[in-house]
């Protein structure tokens, strides 16, 4: 199952790969819908890591429920300024800076005492990192 889950997390890469390609060698994709779906995307996974440590079969410390619901409001905040076009850049910048926090707070708040961090290691790290890459090549 687990190997499962870990190739489904990373098909989640497709639509960054498509739109990179597209953006350099196809040109089919305006613009400023390549840029508002990638930028909603990437808030979509965002908040999706926030709320993947929930269980609602066991009883969670508060401190990581508030955690996980941090990403939401930030990203109706990046929404927002994106709905009142804002620039671009600055919202990929705070969308990187959002997924790099997560990755950070993710490895002290729940992988620092796992014994086994293969999932960070193999799964979050990665994706993070190659997330990141691809926003910064599309936009700067």
């Amino acid at each position: 199952m687990k190997n499962l889950q870990y190739i489904i997390s990373y098909f989640g890469l497709i639509p960054y790969i498509y739109l990179l390609i597209d953006k350099y060698l196809f040109l089919n994709i305006e613009e400023e819908i390549l840029y508002n779906f990638i930028l909603y995307y990437t808030l979509i996974i965002s908040v999706f890591i926030g709320s993947i440590n929930w269980n609602f079969q066991k009883k969670v410390p508060n401190h990581l429920i508030i955690y996980g619901f941090i990403p939401t409001v930030y990203s109706l905040f990046l929404i927002i300024l994106n709905l009142y076009s804002y620039n671009i850049k600055i919202l990929f910048l705070l969308s990187i800076i959002l997924l790099i926090s997560q990755l950070f707070f993710d490895f002290i708040l729940i992988f620092a005492n796992l014994k086994n961090k293969k999932v960070f290691y193999f799964l979050r790290l990665p994706l993070t990192i190659l997330i990141s890459l691809i926003l910064i090549i599309l936009v700067f």
